[in-house]
Order: structure tokens, then sequence, then C-alpha cells
């Protein structure tokens, strides 16, 4: 038995559910990339107004730096860029699933075709075994 995967000559077709994955994964990559250019104006401006008020701008940074810049920054990072990196390896586990199901239901649905074209040729077997063995019967008999 021979079994032909159908449909395997052209590019898969993506999921729908996987677009989407990828989708939402820019778009949390753009929302963190928001929220870093944020945060890094919000301690340029702070340290603007701390300047103006009269303290020296390198104290200023010195002391800003740990406690608002480096969390501004890594904060973003983190948590949207790990949810973003999430939803982009769903996004390819869930194509690569989709992918393998669908190729082995391709597998099986030939192997089922076969099956039923063996079964239909068993069966006109049989009904001629029947007929024959009828016709010999009736020869017999008269």
């Amino acid at each position: 038995m021979r079994l032909k995967r159908k449909g395997m000559l052209g590019r898969s077709k993506t999921p729908i559910s996987t677009i989407i994955m990828y989708t939402c994964s820019t778009v949390v990559t753009l929302i963190a990339v928001a929220f870093l250019l944020n945060n890094i104006f919000l301690f340029k401006d702070t340290v603007t107004q701390y300047v103006a008020q009269g303290y020296s701008a390198d104290e200023v940074v010195k002391q800003l730096v740990p406690s608002q810049l480096l969390p501004g920054i890594f904060e973003p990072i983190a948590i949207y860029g790990g949810i973003a990196l999430i939803l982009f390896s769903a996004g390819l586990i869930n194509h690569k699933i989709s992918y393998s199901l669908k190729s082995l239901d391709d597998v099986e649905i030939e192997a089922g075709d076969t099956d039923i074209s063996k079964q239909d040729d068993s069966e006109n077997e049989n009904a001629k075994d029947v007929e024959d063995a009828i016709e010999i019967a009736k020869e017999t008999d008269t």
C-alpha cells in the first residue's frame, strides 16, 4: 500500500491563530518600545527640572539613574518583551503543530480512501462468487 500526501506540493497555509499570535506579539513589542521611550523622556525631563532648580547635573544623574532610569528601562523590556516572546513562541509552536496535524490528516484520508476502495473490490468479488455459485447450482438442478 502506497500512501501519498495530498496538498503538500505548494507552500502550506499559515493558520489564522498563528497569524493572530504573531500580530499580538508585534503589538506588544511596539507597546514595550513606547514605554521604553516614554521612560527615557521622563528621565530627561526630570533631570532638566532638577537642574533648573539649581542642583548639579552630575549629582542629579548619579541619584536618578539607579532609582528612575534603570527600572524604567528594564521593566518594559522584561514584562512586555517577555509577553511578546511568549506570544511569538506560541505562534511558532502552533504553526508547527498545525502543519504536523494537517500532514497527518492528509495521510489518514489517503489511507482511508485506499481502504474503502479495497473494501469495495472485495465486496464486488464476493458478489461475483455468489452469482457464480447460483449459476452453478442452477446448472446442476437442470
